[in-house]
This record gives structure tokens, C-alpha cells and sequence, in this order.
């Protein structure tokens, strides 16, 4: 039975694929315990634009801020499709894609496996296959589901141990071993 409705659902999405209306993100629910909010796909491209906010994002960007979030959603990394492809498809792209989808998955529907799925296609989706470069804007609006969930407590958490690793290499780079040798 499982399989009939997967094969179903490959089949609709390939038919929705071929007539050009693939699905496309066009809204950003973050989430935070029992609370959501929302905000658009428009509102947030409105934005990277020209700086003026609206709804929630009025509420969550400080106007000190503004430039720095524009430049975040805007700046183009580069991204060349073969090497981004690759690492997806990797031991460690399956590592980091499946610690990313607890955060960023499909708006109620939190399968680790369509997550990965939808990263995956997002990723290589918002390459611009001229320049090779991606940005979040773009990452953001190719990804397949009406719907992007961001679990804010997941992502508070990652953010947590990225600075606990940052103040551990910055110790063990300063060398304090070294420096205690040294001494008389």
C-alpha cells in the first residue's frame, strides 16, 4: 500500500513538473513550541530589495539591521553544481542534510527522508548555472512545498553548539599549552 501511494505521489509531482507548475515555496512558518508565524515568499523578496518591511518582518528586523539581513539574503556563494552535487550525495551531505531538515523541512510534514529530499532539490534548484553561485533568497523560493517549517528551537540549538565549537577551536588556537611552556 505504501508503495502505491509513493509511486502516486512520484507520479503527480512529475506531471506538475512537466506542465511547469512545479511547486514552489511561497511562505516561511517559523515555529516555536506551540506558537507560528509567518511570513511570505513576496514579503521577504520585497524586502531583500528594498529594504522595507512588513508584517512579521517589520516586527522581528531592527532598522540597524536591515542592511546586514538584505546583504545575507542577497549575497551569492559560490556554488559550483558538479562539487554542490556531490557533497549532497556524500556520507557527510547526508550527515549535515539530515541534521538541517530537523530544522527547515515541509510545512506539516516533518519526514526526515522528503526533507533531505526537498533540500537536496532546493539546492541545486537555486544554482544559477551561469554564475554558479546560490543565495538563501533563492534557495528559499525554489524549495518544492507550498510551506517551508523553520523549528526555531531546533535551529537555537544547532546555533548553540556552532558557538560552544567556535569558542573551543578559538581556545585551542590561541595555543594556552604553548603559552604555559614557555613560561619560566
Amino acid at each position: 500500500m505504501k508503495r502505491k501511494t509513493l509511486l502516486l505521489a512520484l507520479l503527480l509531482i512529475i506531471i506538475q513538473i512537466t506542465n511547469g507548475n512545479a511547486l514552489a515555496a511561497e511562505k516561511i512558518t517559523f515555529s516555536f513550541l506551540i506558537f507560528t508565524r509567518s511570513i511570505t515568499i513576496n514579503e521577504l523578496e520585497e524586502f531583500s530589495k528594498t529594504g522595507k518591511s512588513q508584517g512579521l518582518l517589520k516586527k522581528l528586523v531592527a532598522k540597524e539591521e536591515t542592511k546586514t539581513i538584505q546583504d545575507l539574503l542577497n549575497t551569492e556563494y559560490k556554488s559550483p553544481i558538479v562539487l554542490t552535487s556531490r557533497l549532497l550525495y556524500s556520507d557527510i551531505g547526508e550527515v549535515i542534510l539530515k541534521r538541517v531538515s530537523k530544522i527547515i523541512y515541509p510545512f506539516k510534514f516533518k519526514n526526515e527522508k522528503a526533507s533531505v529530499l526537498a533540500l537536496k532539490s532546493s539546492a541545486i534548484k537555486a544554482i544559477d548555472k551561469k554564475k554558479e553561485t546560490i543565495t538563501i533568497l533563492r534557495f528559499l523560493k525554489e524549495y518544492p512545498s507550498q510551506a517551508i517549517a523553520i523549528d526555531v528551537n531546533e535551529l537555537v540549538k544547532v546555533m548553540n553548539k556552532v558557538e560552544s565549537i567556535n569558542e573551543l577551536i578559538k581556545f585551542f588556537t590561541d595555543a594556552p599549552l604553548e603559552k604555559l611552556k614557555q613560561e619560566p
